[in-house]
C-alpha cells in the first residue's frame, strides 16, 4: 500500500470516528477517554482501533465520575504539547500544519479528523484515544478561523472545570 493511500485510509477512519464523537458533550468525552484508557491498560490491543469496542464495566473501571476525572487528567497532561504541535509552527511541521489549517475551510469534522491523524502519526498517540482528544479540543475551542482557534486555545489551556 502506498504512503498516499495509507494516509487516505487513516483520514477516512479518523473522520468516521470523530463524526460520532462530536455528537457528545465534553463530559461524555472525558468519560469516554477514561473508559478507553482503562480498556487499553487491560488489553493493549484495544489501542489500535479508532473506534474500539469497549464497554463500561463499573466493577473493573470504577465509577463514571472517577472515569471523567481520570479523562480530564489525561487531557490536561497532553494539552500543552498538543497546542504546541498544532499552533506553534516549526519548519519540520510546516506541511502538516498547512493541512491542519486548510481543514478549517471545510468544517469542524474535517479539523478533528486531520487533528486525529496528526496525533497518531506525529504525536504517536493510540488511535483509540486520538479521536476523543481531538473531539475534546474541537468542543472546547473550535473557531472556523485557524488563527483565532489557536489564540483562543492558548488563552484557555487547562481551564477544565
Amino acid at each position: 500500500m502506498s504512503e498516499m493511500s495509507e494516509q487516505s485510509e487513516l483520514n477516512i477512519e479518523a473522520r468516521l470516528a470523530v463524526e460520532k464523537l462530536l455528537k457528545a458533550d465534553e463530559n461524555q468525552l472525558y468519560v469516554e477517554l477514561g473508559i478507553r484508557s482503562q480498556a487499553i491498560a487491560k488489553d493493549f490491543a484495544v489501542s489500535s482501533a479508532f473506534e474500539p469496542e469497549v464497554v463500561y464495566e463499573e466493577a473493573e473501571m470504577g465509577f463514571i465520575d472517577d472515569l471523567k476525572e481520570f479523562g480530564k487528567r489525561i487531557y490536561r497532561r497532553l494539552e500543552q504539547e498538543m497546542y504546541n504541535l498544532f499552533c506553534k509552527s516549526t519548519a519540520e511541521d510546516e506541511e502538516d500544519l498547512k493541512k491542519f489549517a486548510n481543514a478549517f475551510n471545510i468544517g469542524e469534522t474535517e479539523v478533528a479528523a486531520v487533528m486525529t491523524a496528526l496525533l497518531v502519526t506525529q504525536f504517536g498517540m493510540a488511535p483509540a484515544v486520538a479521536p476523543v482528544i481531538a473531539a475534546l479540543v474541537i468542543k472546547r475551542f473550535f473557531d472556523p478561523v485557524y488563527e483565532e482557534f489557536c489564540i483562543f486555545w492558548g488563552e484557555k489551556i487547562s481551564e477544565i472545570d
